[in-house]
């Protein structure tokens, strides 16, 4: 094996893992922005959002009720 070989022989291997790693990157950055990135639950695995405090409940004098404070929950629509 000459030294010319050899270094067509690093060389190829090094382009195909580089080839697969921008493949393999292309395809989660495409799945990210198109699916991914719309459940909650894997934005917090990948430390994108805080996950959601519990909200101390005040007391409404005029219902007798206690009243949530914060946002209002959605209903999910899956």
């Amino acid at each position: 094996m000459t030294l010319q070989t050899g270094l067509a022989f690093i060389f190829t291997i090094l382009a195909s893992v580089s080839i697969v790693a921008a493949i393999i990157l292309l395809g989660w950055f495409l799945i990210w922005k198109a699916f991914l990135s719309k459940f909650r639950l894997v934005r917090e695995l990948l430390g994108q959002e805080e996950p959601e405090e519990q909200q101390p409940l005040a007391w409404d004098h005029q219902n007798q009720q206690p009243q949530h404070h914060g946002r209002a929950r959605k209903a999910r629509r899956d």
